[in-house]
């Protein structure tokens, strides 16, 4: 692992992979008003709505939905942290709808920046900027510019790695409990940081005093305190323990195993569009998870790192509901491209370039193509 430098050089790392990541957002936004699109509306779709009806008129329950008889369909399915900054960022005077957006692009912004100095950490400057860079083309990157909570969640996240790399734990613990207010995925960090702890353990190593394992302990005992203040507010705003719970059933959304997958398979197979720009991508960018985190624990890369990108493998396979979505559910698994981004800083310079111009072109058009569908990314 490489030292972690003097903060000069850590800013100038994570100001070059946030400058060239705006490069890519920006390419799709021009590309998408070239094809007729407009804003802000346009990046206003589908979760993003809510939020901003959630920042503007605070939460609702239950909400009523035309064509929807479920009580149990409500806000509260979104978590508080990304409406209350859209809140405060709407106090300068900014209309909710710009607002929202304003402060989903600074969430997505400081992401990138956290994702460099990750990158960085492991890898040396020039791995930064290409992990970020490769995040910015992942597979649903979409969602970057649009008014959704990503962008915060996923550099907190990032921020937990990067101090649990620096063996802060409980800076790190810390980080994810303020991630858990803004999405519930936080279990697989909670997860992660636990077993880091039972990984200390004098029985699996030797050599690690208690303080550090106190350390490891209290990061990870603090990591879903955030996630169960929501579902305790839900609880209350409900009069039921498990309302969280049934909110998030009403809405679609569940653990467990399903036959999902073969049922989509059997329904919409051969029918086109919807199998490949829907379906099919959307499997394959599950299975390109699944490759490049075995190319990380064969090339030997941080466990911190391989684990995490595993819990949030498990955790979206094993989800059920939203398809569609499976591909935004593991940008929070950046690690993943670590391996991608060590090879590209090996080949010649030009052909980096020319890889990544490529790589982003592909993911400009999914995007574009994504963003006028029906179907929320």
């Amino acid at each position: 692992m490489r030292s972690s430098g003097t903060p000069r050089e850590a800013l100038v790392t994570a100001g070059a992979g946030v400058g060239l990541w705006l490069v890519q957002r920006v390419a799709v936004v021009v590309v998408w008003l070239i094809q007729g699109g407009s804003l802000p509306g346009d990046l206003m779709k589908w979760d993003a709505q809510w939020y901003a009806r959630i920042a503007a008129g605070g939460y609702h329950w239950p909400v009523p939905q035309p064509g929807h008889t479920d009580p149990w369909l409500s806000d509260l399915a979104f978590f508080p942290g990304f409406p209350a900054l859209t809140r405060a960022v709407a106090l300068t005077g900014l209309d909710v709808t710009w607002a929202t957006l304003l402060t989903a692009w600074i969430g997505s912004a400081c992401a990138a920046g956290v994702i460099a100095l990750v990158g960085r950490e492991v890898g040396g400057a020039r791995t930064g900027v290409l992990l970020v860079l490769l995040w910015g083309a992942a597979p649903r990157s979409l969602v970057q510019i649009l008014g959704y909570s990503e962008g915060w969640f996923i550099a907190l996240v990032g921020l937990g790695l990067l101090m649990g790399l620096r063996r802060q734990w409980i800076r790190a613990g810390l980080a994810i409990c303020v991630a858990g207010v803004f999405r519930p995925a936080v279990v697989p960090m909670g997860v992660l940081l636990g077993l880091a702890w039972v990984a200390a353990w004098p029985v699996f190593r030797r050599g690690v005093d208690s303080s550090e394992r106190r350390r490891r302990f209290l990061g990870a005992a603090l990591t879903p305190w955030g996630f169960l203040a929501h579902a305790g507010v839900v609880a209350m705003r409900t009069g039921r323990w498990d309302g969280y719970l049934l909110v998030q059933t009403a809405w679609g959304s569940s653990l467990g195993w399903s036959n999902e997958l073969f049922h989509q398979v059997r329904e919409y197979w051969p029918i086109a569009p919807y199998n490949w720009t829907y379906f099919g991508l959307v499997a394959a960018s599950v299975i390109l998870y699944a490759v490049l985190l075995v190319a990380m624990i064969a090339t030997r890369e941080s466990p911190l790192l391989w684990g995490q990108v595993a819990l949030v493998l498990l955790l979206t396979v094993f989800s059920v509901g939203y398809f569609q979505s499976k591909a935004r559910f593991l940008l929070p698994a950046f690690p993943a491209f670590l391996p991608v981004a060590r090879l590209l800083e090996k080949v010649p310079r030009w052909l980096c370039v020319a890889t990544m111009v490529v790589i982003t072109g592909l993911s400009t058009w999914w995007s574009v193509y994504v963003l006028g569908g029906p179907y929320s990314p």
